[in-house]
Protein backbone atom coordinates (compact mmCIF):
# COMPACT_ATOMS: atom_id res chain seq x y z
CA UNK A 1 0.00 0.00 0.00
CA UNK A 2 1.51 3.42 -0.94
CA UNK A 3 2.18 5.88 1.78
CA UNK A 4 2.82 9.41 0.98
CA UNK A 5 5.91 10.80 2.16
CA UNK A 6 6.14 13.85 4.64
CA UNK A 7 7.49 16.21 1.51
CA UNK A 8 4.18 15.37 -0.37
CA UNK A 9 1.94 15.91 2.43
CA UNK A 10 4.04 18.95 3.54
CA UNK A 11 3.88 20.63 -0.55
CA UNK A 12 0.08 19.39 -0.21
CA UNK A 13 -0.52 22.10 2.89
CA UNK A 14 1.33 24.47 1.65
CA UNK A 15 -0.33 24.64 -1.74
CA UNK A 16 -3.55 24.71 0.32
CA UNK A 17 -3.08 27.44 2.31
CA UNK A 18 -1.27 29.53 -0.26
CA UNK A 19 -4.97 29.03 -1.95
CA UNK A 20 -6.60 30.35 0.91
CA UNK A 21 -4.25 33.36 1.49
CA UNK A 22 -4.32 34.23 -2.35
CA UNK A 23 -6.85 37.46 -2.12
CA UNK A 24 -7.55 40.94 -3.97
CA UNK A 25 -5.57 43.45 -1.53
CA UNK A 26 -6.80 47.33 -1.23
CA UNK A 27 -4.33 49.36 0.76
CA UNK A 28 -5.64 53.25 1.85
CA UNK A 29 -4.05 56.48 2.41
CA UNK A 30 -4.03 56.03 5.71
CA UNK A 31 -2.72 52.91 5.73
CA UNK A 32 -5.87 50.73 6.02
CA UNK A 33 -5.56 47.25 4.15
CA UNK A 34 -9.05 45.38 3.23
CA UNK A 35 -8.82 41.77 1.54
CA UNK A 36 -11.54 40.45 -0.64
CA UNK A 37 -12.38 40.08 -4.17
CA UNK A 38 -12.34 43.35 -6.01
CA UNK A 39 -15.71 43.46 -8.00
CA UNK A 40 -15.19 46.62 -9.90
CA UNK A 41 -13.60 50.13 -10.31
CA UNK A 42 -16.42 52.61 -12.08
CA UNK A 43 -17.75 56.36 -11.43
CA UNK A 44 -15.14 57.13 -8.44
CA UNK A 45 -15.85 53.91 -6.30
CA UNK A 46 -14.01 50.77 -5.56
CA UNK A 47 -16.52 48.10 -4.71
CA UNK A 48 -15.12 45.00 -2.70
CA UNK A 49 -16.56 41.96 -1.62
CA UNK A 50 -15.01 40.76 1.75
CA UNK A 51 -15.09 38.44 4.36
CA UNK A 52 -15.77 40.20 7.35
CA UNK A 53 -18.01 43.17 5.69
CA UNK A 54 -19.51 41.44 2.69
CA UNK A 55 -19.86 43.74 -0.20
CA UNK A 56 -18.31 47.18 0.64
CA UNK A 57 -17.95 50.64 -1.32
CA UNK A 58 -15.32 52.33 -0.93
CA UNK A 59 -13.88 56.12 -2.56
CA UNK A 60 -11.47 55.00 -5.33
CA UNK A 61 -9.54 58.84 -4.43
CA UNK A 62 -8.25 56.84 -1.30
CA UNK A 63 -6.43 53.81 -2.79
CA UNK A 64 -3.01 54.19 -3.10
CA UNK A 65 -2.45 50.39 -3.94
CA UNK A 66 -3.87 47.49 -5.36
CA UNK A 67 -3.14 44.23 -6.06
CA UNK A 68 -5.54 41.50 -7.63
CA UNK A 69 -5.08 37.31 -7.89
CA UNK A 70 -6.54 37.08 -11.13
CA UNK A 71 -7.14 39.67 -14.70
CA UNK A 72 -8.92 42.18 -15.16
CA UNK A 73 -9.97 44.18 -17.50
CA UNK A 74 -8.25 48.07 -16.53
CA UNK A 75 -9.52 50.88 -18.76
CA UNK A 76 -7.25 54.07 -17.90
CA UNK A 77 -8.21 57.72 -17.66
CA UNK A 78 -6.55 58.25 -21.69
CA UNK A 79 -9.05 55.21 -22.50
CA UNK A 80 -6.90 52.54 -23.38
CA UNK A 81 -7.66 49.56 -22.17
CA UNK A 82 -5.57 46.48 -20.87
CA UNK A 83 -6.02 42.93 -19.82
CA UNK A 84 -3.76 42.28 -16.65
CA UNK A 85 -3.14 41.75 -13.18
CA UNK A 86 -2.52 44.94 -10.96
CA UNK A 87 0.27 44.18 -8.94
CA UNK A 88 2.94 45.90 -6.51
CA UNK A 89 6.70 45.33 -7.56
CA UNK A 90 9.39 45.37 -4.49
CA UNK A 91 9.97 48.91 -5.09
CA UNK A 92 6.35 49.26 -3.84
CA UNK A 93 5.43 50.14 -8.05
CA UNK A 94 2.26 49.79 -8.82
CA UNK A 95 2.39 47.69 -12.69
CA UNK A 96 -0.06 45.97 -14.76
CA UNK A 97 1.49 41.99 -15.02
CA UNK A 98 0.78 39.37 -17.33
CA UNK A 99 -0.45 41.57 -20.32
CA UNK A 100 0.30 41.46 -23.54
CA UNK A 101 2.65 43.74 -23.27
CA UNK A 102 4.54 42.04 -20.56
CA UNK A 103 4.64 44.16 -16.73
CA UNK A 104 3.76 47.68 -17.21
CA UNK A 105 4.19 50.49 -14.99
CA UNK A 106 0.99 52.21 -14.39
CA UNK A 107 -0.08 55.10 -11.26
CA UNK A 108 -3.14 53.37 -9.40
CA UNK A 109 -4.84 57.51 -10.04
CA UNK A 110 -5.12 56.64 -13.64
CA UNK A 111 -7.26 53.77 -13.51
CA UNK A 112 -10.65 54.96 -14.44
CA UNK A 113 -12.43 51.57 -14.48
CA UNK A 114 -11.76 48.31 -13.58
CA UNK A 115 -13.99 44.90 -14.03
CA UNK A 116 -14.00 41.38 -14.89
CA UNK A 117 -12.89 40.04 -18.31
CA UNK A 118 -15.87 38.31 -18.34
CA UNK A 119 -18.74 41.24 -17.32
CA UNK A 120 -20.00 43.99 -18.66
CA UNK A 121 -18.45 47.23 -18.47
CA UNK A 122 -20.16 48.83 -15.11
CA UNK A 123 -21.65 52.11 -17.11
CA UNK A 124 -23.24 50.28 -19.62
CA UNK A 125 -24.56 47.47 -16.82
CA UNK A 126 -25.53 50.98 -15.08
CA UNK A 127 -27.47 52.21 -18.44
CA UNK A 128 -29.12 48.69 -19.37
CA UNK A 129 -30.63 48.74 -15.38
CA UNK A 130 -31.73 52.41 -15.39
CA UNK A 131 -33.55 51.74 -19.04
CA UNK A 132 -34.53 48.38 -17.79
CA UNK A 133 -36.03 50.89 -14.27
CA UNK A 134 -37.14 52.67 -16.68
CA UNK A 135 -39.31 50.30 -18.62
CA UNK A 136 -40.70 49.13 -15.30
CA UNK A 137 -42.05 52.28 -14.06
CA UNK A 138 -43.45 53.02 -17.36
CA UNK A 139 -44.77 49.44 -16.99
CA UNK A 140 -46.29 50.37 -13.89
CA UNK A 141 -47.60 53.39 -14.66
CA UNK A 142 -49.31 52.03 -17.37
CA UNK A 143 -50.99 49.37 -15.37
CA UNK A 144 -52.09 52.00 -13.25
CA UNK A 145 -53.40 53.98 -15.68
CA UNK A 146 -55.45 51.47 -17.15
CA UNK A 147 -56.70 50.21 -13.61
CA UNK A 148 -57.74 54.26 -12.71
CA UNK A 149 -59.72 53.22 -16.02
CA UNK A 150 -61.09 50.90 -15.51
CA UNK A 151 -62.38 52.15 -11.98
CA UNK A 152 -63.58 55.33 -13.64
CA UNK A 153 -65.47 52.80 -16.39
CA UNK A 154 -67.02 50.84 -13.82
CA UNK A 155 -68.24 54.34 -11.72
CA UNK A 156 -69.92 55.67 -14.47
CA UNK A 157 -71.16 52.29 -15.59
CA UNK A 158 -72.97 51.99 -12.11
CA UNK A 159 -74.27 55.49 -11.73
CA UNK A 160 -75.91 54.86 -14.93
CA UNK A 161 -77.27 51.09 -13.97
CA UNK A 162 -78.91 53.24 -10.78
CA UNK A 163 -80.19 56.32 -12.70
CA UNK A 164 -82.03 53.59 -15.19
CA UNK A 165 -83.49 51.64 -12.19
CA UNK A 166 -84.47 55.38 -10.91
CA UNK A 167 -85.74 56.10 -14.01
CA UNK A 168 -87.36 52.54 -14.86
CA UNK A 169 -89.32 52.64 -11.57
CA UNK A 170 -89.23 56.38 -9.92
CA UNK A 171 -91.99 55.67 -7.33
CA UNK A 172 -91.09 55.58 -3.65
CA UNK A 173 -92.75 56.24 0.06
CA UNK A 174 -92.37 55.33 3.62
CA UNK A 175 -94.44 55.00 6.34
CA UNK A 176 -93.86 56.31 9.89
CA UNK A 177 -95.06 55.09 12.85
CA UNK A 178 -94.73 56.51 16.52
CA UNK A 179 -96.52 55.54 19.78
CA UNK A 180 -96.59 57.14 23.52
CA UNK A 181 -98.09 56.43 26.81
CA UNK A 182 -98.19 56.30 30.31
CA UNK A 183 -99.75 54.73 33.47
CA UNK A 184 -100.42 55.42 37.36
CA UNK A 185 -100.94 58.70 38.36
CA UNK A 186 -101.96 59.58 34.57
CA UNK A 187 -102.80 57.16 31.80
CA UNK A 188 -102.17 58.52 28.45
CA UNK A 189 -101.96 56.76 25.09
CA UNK A 190 -101.09 58.37 22.03
CA UNK A 191 -100.63 57.25 18.33
CA UNK A 192 -99.31 59.13 15.00
CA UNK A 193 -98.40 57.89 11.30
CA UNK A 194 -97.56 59.44 8.60
CA UNK A 195 -97.66 57.62 4.95
CA UNK A 196 -95.88 59.40 1.87
CA UNK A 197 -95.81 58.10 -1.53
CA UNK A 198 -93.39 60.12 -3.73
CA UNK A 199 -92.27 59.99 -7.63
CA UNK A 200 -89.58 61.91 -9.29
CA UNK A 201 -88.15 62.06 -12.49
CA UNK A 202 -85.07 64.08 -13.89
CA UNK A 203 -88.29 67.00 -14.88
CA UNK A 204 -90.58 65.97 -12.01
CA UNK A 205 -91.26 65.28 -8.34
CA UNK A 206 -94.83 64.48 -6.93
CA UNK A 207 -95.51 64.23 -2.80
CA UNK A 208 -98.62 62.64 -1.36
CA UNK A 209 -99.27 62.48 1.99
CA UNK A 210 -101.21 61.59 4.82
CA UNK A 211 -101.22 61.96 8.41
CA UNK A 212 -102.85 60.62 11.74
CA UNK A 213 -102.39 62.37 15.26
CA UNK A 214 -104.12 60.58 17.95
CA UNK A 215 -104.35 60.96 21.94
CA UNK A 216 -106.19 60.19 24.84
CA UNK A 217 -105.75 61.18 28.51
CA UNK A 218 -107.28 59.28 31.29
CA UNK A 219 -110.35 58.88 29.23
CA UNK A 220 -110.53 61.89 27.45
CA UNK A 221 -109.42 62.39 23.88
CA UNK A 222 -107.10 65.01 23.88
CA UNK A 223 -105.68 65.55 20.31
CA UNK A 224 -107.28 64.39 17.15
CA UNK A 225 -106.02 65.47 13.74
CA UNK A 226 -105.58 64.30 10.33
CA UNK A 227 -103.58 65.98 7.62
CA UNK A 228 -103.31 65.12 3.72
CA UNK A 229 -101.74 66.68 0.88
CA UNK A 230 -100.33 66.52 -2.95
CA UNK A 231 -97.71 68.86 -4.19
CA UNK A 232 -96.63 68.60 -7.90
CA UNK A 233 -93.09 70.39 -9.25
CA UNK A 234 -92.09 70.65 -13.39
CA UNK A 235 -89.23 71.96 -14.03
CA UNK A 236 -88.31 74.69 -16.64
CA UNK A 237 -85.04 75.27 -16.54
CA UNK A 238 -82.20 73.56 -14.52
CA UNK A 239 -82.73 75.83 -11.55
CA UNK A 240 -86.58 77.18 -11.81
CA UNK A 241 -90.17 75.57 -11.84
CA UNK A 242 -93.83 75.45 -11.91
CA UNK A 243 -94.86 74.46 -8.26
CA UNK A 244 -98.91 73.16 -7.66
CA UNK A 245 -100.21 72.08 -4.62
CA UNK A 246 -103.09 71.23 -2.19
CA UNK A 247 -103.25 70.33 1.77
CA UNK A 248 -105.91 69.84 3.53
CA UNK A 249 -106.68 69.51 7.49
CA UNK A 250 -108.86 68.31 10.30
CA UNK A 251 -108.38 68.75 13.44
CA UNK A 252 -111.57 68.64 16.44
CA UNK A 253 -109.34 70.22 19.45
CA UNK A 254 -108.84 73.26 16.86
CA UNK A 255 -112.66 73.41 16.55
CA UNK A 256 -111.99 72.50 12.30
CA UNK A 257 -113.80 70.52 10.28
CA UNK A 258 -111.88 71.27 7.32
CA UNK A 259 -109.03 73.66 6.39
CA UNK A 260 -108.33 73.22 2.56
CA UNK A 261 -105.52 75.17 0.52
CA UNK A 262 -104.28 74.76 -2.95
CA UNK A 263 -101.99 77.23 -4.49
CA UNK A 264 -99.61 77.63 -7.50
CA UNK A 265 -96.57 79.14 -7.89
CA UNK A 266 -92.95 79.64 -9.08
CA UNK A 267 -90.06 78.09 -7.38
CA UNK A 268 -86.30 78.41 -7.49
CA UNK A 269 -83.50 76.01 -6.65
CA UNK A 270 -80.92 78.03 -4.69
CA UNK A 271 -78.73 75.09 -4.13
CA UNK A 272 -79.12 71.60 -6.02
CA UNK A 273 -76.50 68.93 -5.05
CA UNK A 274 -77.22 65.72 -4.04
CA UNK A 275 -76.01 66.17 -0.52
CA UNK A 276 -77.75 69.85 -0.02
CA UNK A 277 -80.95 71.15 -1.95
CA UNK A 278 -82.09 74.30 -1.51
CA UNK A 279 -85.36 75.97 -3.04
CA UNK A 280 -87.94 78.50 -2.77
CA UNK A 281 -91.44 79.20 -4.08
CA UNK A 282 -93.77 82.18 -4.17
CA UNK A 283 -97.69 82.40 -5.92
CA UNK A 284 -100.86 82.61 -5.38
CA UNK A 285 -103.28 80.17 -3.90
CA UNK A 286 -107.28 80.28 -2.19
CA UNK A 287 -107.88 79.39 1.45
CA UNK A 288 -110.94 77.48 2.78
CA UNK A 289 -111.77 77.06 6.23
CA UNK A 290 -114.88 75.74 8.28
CA UNK A 291 -115.44 75.28 11.94
CA UNK A 292 -117.34 73.52 14.19
CA UNK A 293 -119.95 76.63 15.21
CA UNK A 294 -120.62 76.36 11.13
CA UNK A 295 -118.19 79.72 10.47
CA UNK A 296 -116.73 79.45 7.60
CA UNK A 297 -114.06 81.71 6.19
CA UNK A 298 -112.95 81.70 1.99
CA UNK A 299 -110.35 83.95 1.14
CA UNK A 300 -107.67 84.17 -1.91
CA UNK A 301 -104.42 83.77 -0.18
CA UNK A 302 -100.70 83.92 -1.24
CA UNK A 303 -98.23 81.67 -0.79
CA UNK A 304 -94.26 82.05 0.24
CA UNK A 305 -92.11 79.51 1.71
CA UNK A 306 -88.92 77.04 1.72
CA UNK A 307 -87.63 73.75 1.60
CA UNK A 308 -84.66 72.42 2.95
CA UNK A 309 -83.19 68.47 2.60
CA UNK A 310 -79.51 68.61 4.00
CA UNK A 311 -77.81 64.95 4.11
CA UNK A 312 -74.93 65.74 6.71
CA UNK A 313 -73.26 62.47 6.25
CA UNK A 314 -74.12 58.54 5.47
CA UNK A 315 -75.85 58.53 9.21
CA UNK A 316 -77.79 61.51 9.26
CA UNK A 317 -80.41 63.51 7.53
CA UNK A 318 -82.30 67.12 8.47
CA UNK A 319 -84.85 68.58 6.83
CA UNK A 320 -86.68 72.00 7.57
CA UNK A 321 -89.63 74.10 5.43
CA UNK A 322 -91.70 76.78 6.40
CA UNK A 323 -94.78 78.22 4.46
CA UNK A 324 -96.58 81.31 4.77
CA UNK A 325 -100.17 81.77 3.64
CA UNK A 326 -101.29 85.11 3.86
CA UNK A 327 -104.87 86.45 3.16
CA UNK A 328 -105.41 88.43 0.45
CA UNK A 329 -108.65 90.86 2.38
CA UNK A 330 -106.06 91.74 5.81
CA UNK A 331 -102.42 89.89 5.35
CA UNK A 332 -100.98 91.84 8.26
CA UNK A 333 -103.66 90.62 10.78
CA UNK A 334 -105.45 86.83 8.87
CA UNK A 335 -102.36 84.70 8.07
CA UNK A 336 -100.85 80.93 8.94
CA UNK A 337 -97.63 79.72 8.92
CA UNK A 338 -96.40 75.96 9.12
CA UNK A 339 -93.08 74.91 9.41
CA UNK A 340 -91.48 71.70 9.97
CA UNK A 341 -87.97 70.50 11.49
CA UNK A 342 -86.57 67.62 12.41
CA UNK A 343 -83.69 64.71 11.15
CA UNK A 344 -83.57 60.79 10.45
CA UNK A 345 -80.78 58.47 11.13
CA UNK A 346 -80.69 55.00 9.42
CA UNK A 347 -80.66 51.92 11.77
CA UNK A 348 -80.39 48.72 9.48
CA UNK A 349 -77.75 48.56 6.99
CA UNK A 350 -79.76 48.77 3.76
CA UNK A 351 -81.24 51.83 5.44
CA UNK A 352 -84.91 51.26 4.86
CA UNK A 353 -84.96 51.51 8.97
CA UNK A 354 -85.20 54.85 10.11
CA UNK A 355 -85.89 56.69 13.38
CA UNK A 356 -86.89 60.16 12.52
CA UNK A 357 -87.71 62.78 14.64
CA UNK A 358 -89.45 65.86 13.89
CA UNK A 359 -91.46 69.20 14.88
CA UNK A 360 -94.53 70.90 13.25
CA UNK A 361 -95.35 74.00 14.29
CA UNK A 362 -98.48 76.03 13.05
CA UNK A 363 -99.44 79.35 13.69
CA UNK A 364 -102.72 81.24 12.64
CA UNK A 365 -103.65 85.02 13.63
CA UNK A 366 -106.57 83.94 13.51
CA UNK A 367 -108.00 81.00 15.34
CA UNK A 368 -111.49 79.62 16.32
CA UNK A 369 -112.61 80.49 19.45
CA UNK A 370 -110.99 79.00 22.93
CA UNK A 371 -108.52 77.50 20.31
CA UNK A 372 -104.86 78.34 20.55
CA UNK A 373 -102.68 80.37 18.23
CA UNK A 374 -99.85 78.21 17.82
CA UNK A 375 -100.22 74.34 18.19
CA UNK A 376 -96.84 72.41 18.05
CA UNK A 377 -96.42 68.96 17.66
CA UNK A 378 -93.47 66.53 18.81
CA UNK A 379 -92.66 63.25 17.05
CA UNK A 380 -90.43 60.38 17.48
CA UNK A 381 -91.22 58.29 14.70
CA UNK A 382 -90.07 54.73 13.45
CA UNK A 383 -89.88 54.70 9.23
CA UNK A 384 -89.76 52.33 6.73
CA UNK A 385 -88.59 53.54 3.18
CA UNK A 386 -89.00 51.72 -0.05
CA UNK A 387 -87.89 52.80 -3.48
Amino acid sequence: MYKPSLRTIFLLISSTLTNIAVADQVVLDDGSMLKGTVKQVANGQLIMDTAFANEVTIDYARVSQITTDKKYLIELDSRDRIVGQLSVDNNGQAQLTNTAFGNVDIDPKNIKNVWATDATKPQILAVQQEYQDEIETIKADKEKEVEDIKTSYETAINALREERNRLRDPWSGSIAMGVTGASGNTNRFGAHGRGELNRETDAERMNLYMEINFQKEDGEQTANQKLAGLSLERDISEMWFARGSADFEIDEFEELDLRAIAAASLGRFFIREDDLKFKGFAGLGYRFESYSDGTKDKDPTGVLGYDIKYKMNSKLSLFHDLTYYPSFSSPGTNYLIVTNFGGEMPITEKEDWKLRASLRSKYNSQPAEDAETTDTTYQMNLVYDWE
